[in-house]
Formats: C-alpha cells, sequence, structure tokens
C-alpha cells in the first residue's frame, strides 16, 4: 500500500470518527425513544405525506422544463413584442418571493369563478394540481434564464458553421446548440431542481397534503421538539440526494464524451 493510500486511509477514519462524535454530541439529548413510539403510531400519514411531497415534486418538474421551454421560445422569438412579453413575465416571476406566488396565484388566479372552470373542464382542476401548476412557474422562470445563459455562451461561430453545411434551424439546435448548452449548465439544473423539491414545502400554506403539512400535524398532535422535524430533513434527503447524484453521473458521461 502507498503512502497516498495510507494517508487517505488514515484521513477518512478520522472525518468518520469526527462525523460520529459530532452527530451524538447533537443528538444525544432528543427523545428519541419516544419520538420513535410517536413516528410508529402516525407512520401512515406521514408516508401519505411523503409520496404526496413526491408526487408534488415529478410534477414539478416536468411542468417547470414544459414552462422554460415555452419561455425559451418566447424569448427568441422574431417578434419584439414576445421578446419583451416573456422576458417581462420571467423578471416578475423571479422578483416574487415564491410564498407570495402561492397566495396570489392561488386565492387570486386559481380561485377566479373562470379560470376554475376552465381548469376543471379539462381535468386540472383542485388544490394540488395548481400547486403544482404555480411550482412550475416558478423554476420555469429560473430555468429559462439558466437556458438562455447556455445557449448563449456558445460562439455565433459554430451557429454559422453548422448552417454553412446545411443544418436546418432545427438540426443546429439538436446537433449543436442543446449538447454544449446542457453541458455547461447542467450543474445550476441540478441544483434549480433539489430547490424545487424544498420548495414544494411551501404549498403547505394552501393545505396540500405534502410531507410538510402532514409532519406540522404530527408536531401539534405529538408535542414532540425538534424531534418531530428529523423526519422531514430525512424525508426531504432521499428525494434530493437522487437528483444530485443523477447530475453527477450525466456530468461524468459528457466529461467522457467529450474526452473521446
Amino acid at each position: 500500500m502507498s503512502r497516498r493510500h495510507v494517508w487517505e486511509l488514515l484521513s477518512a477514519l478520522v472525518l468518520t470518527a469526527v462525523v460520529c462524535v459530532g452527530f451524538w454530541t447533537i443528538f444525544s439529548g432528543l427523545n428519541l425513544t419516544r419520538s420513535h413510539e410517536a413516528l410508529w403510531r402516525y407512520r401512515e400519514s406521514l408516508y401519505k405525506g411523503w409520496i404526496g411531497s413526491l408526487v408534488v415534486s415529478v410534477g414539478g418538474l416536468i411542468g417547470s422544463c414544459l414552462v422554460a421551454a415555452i419561455l425559451v421560445a418566447g424569448q427568441r422569438a422574431p417578434l419584439k413584442s414576445i421578446r419583451w412579453f416573456t422576458q417581462g413575465l420571467v423578471e416578475i416571476v423571479r422578483g416574487m418571493p415564491l410564498l407570495s406566488l402561492i397566495l396570489i396565484g392561488y386565492y387570486v388566479v386559481l380561485n377566479d369563478p373562470t379560470v376554475t372552470r376552465v381548469l376543471n373542464s379539462v381535468g386540472l382542476g383542485g388544490r394540488l394540481f395548481g400547486g403544482i401548476m404555480l411550482l412550475s412557474v416558478f423554476t420555469g422562470a429560473y430555468l429559462t434564464e439558466i437556458l438562455r445563459g447556455g445557449i448563449e455562451s456558445i460562439p455565433q461561430a459554430q451557429l454559422d458553421s453548422a448552417r454553412a453545411v446545411g443544418f436546418s434551424r432545427w438540426q443546429v439546435l439538436r446537433y449543436v446548440v442543446f449538447p454544449q448548452a446542457l453541458r455547461r449548465v447542467l450543474p445550476a439544473l441540478a441544483g434549480q431542481f433539489v430547490s424545487l423539491v424544498k420548495d414544494s414545502s411551501l404549498l403547505s400554506v394552501i393545505s396540500i397534503s405534502e410531507f410538510t403539512y402532514e409532519i406540522r400535524a404530527f408536531y401539534a398532535a405529538t408535542y414532540l421538539g425538534v424531534e418531530a422535524f428529523l423526519p422531514l430533513a430525512f424525508g426531504y434527503l432521499v428525494l434530493t440526494l437522487p437528483i444530485a447524484g443523477f447530475s453527477h453521473w450525466l456530468e461524468r458521461r459528457f466529461q467522457a464524451a467529450t474526452a473521446s
């Protein structure tokens, strides 16, 4: 075993010991036994809330990608009025706190009788779909700026060269712009998707039965302290860590493809 491997092993052992001691010091004063008993009694409602957060997060991820695609297309439209309108909408949404957007969007916009009838007619009525749509709009505005920056980072010479060899506009986007732009903005996209999952906790203010909503009910019923919110942290880690891991895997794939 080389000296470097020895030092890596020792550093790993030391860091593991420090983390274990830190966790023991921090959490030894908590009443985890009572917390475990309460968790077991309310396991069904908490599991239901976690599934609700999973549904909202997946719906928000899909919806935000659709919103971002529409807004990016609007920013690159040939008409200035469409570009200005799209950019103004993006800036307004990005300038608002998510909590304000949820409250105004749900109780003012989505609760309008005409809007409600239209949404119900296409099967998109109710709090759940309303929360997913608002979360999609908020995250989609941020994704739009991330994607715009990635697209505009592609040198104009590459676009001109692709057109010179006969590529259509769609082929230029498909084979030249999108692969390079996605590789450059992937870390920012992953961070925004992780933020979306965590931001879904704010949908509890409109009484959507997601994880944070059920944790608050659990806290009120058991009178636990911070112990009641430890499952909340663990539950969101289960949702966010796979996104971060998938992002790192894609980055390695892109690096390998570039190297080859």
